[in-house]
């Protein structure tokens, strides 16, 4: 996630090394806290949020775009952080509710599942806007 990130926004950086050091602290030091603190929600969130970090970017690299597929993968890759927070959340707020039902729909594995999906397509759309960008 933090390499998409990266890729996302390293032209605007003016220190070359800034922002992969930035990054490496970053994801070091949530991992820390992380491992100490146990986040039950926080984790899910604090992913769809940097998710979400990913979008102005890629609107601006979907709007300069004029390949059909990539647009299919970058409405996509918003379909699929869409249809997997409101799994988790369905499944972490109602999960008394649904549990007694006969069929589980699983919304935490429907996650897992959605979010794979996503970085599959976030990954994809990136590399084609680059080579792109490189020509």
């Amino acid at each position: 996630m933090h390499l998409d990130m990266y890729i996302l926004y390293s032209p605007d950086w003016h220190y070359c090394s800034t922002m992969p050091t930035f990054l490496f602290l970053y994801g070091v030091v949530f991992a820390a806290i992380h491992s100490v603190v146990r986040f039950e929600i926080g984790f899910e969130v604090h992913y769809v949020i940097l998710c979400l970090f990913y979008i102005p970017r890629m609107y601006k690299y979907y709007i300069y775009t004029q390949d059909v597929y990539a647009k299919r993968l970058a409405k996509l890759y918003v379909a699929t952080l869409l249809r997997g927070s409101l799994c988790w959340l369905n499944d972490n707020v109602f999960c008394i509710e649904i549990s007694s039902w006969p069929i589980n729909p699983q919304g935490h594995a429907l996650w897992h599942l959605f979010m794979g999906f996503n970085s599959y397509f976030v990954n994809t759309f990136l590399m084609f806007c680059r080579a792109e960008q490189r020509g």
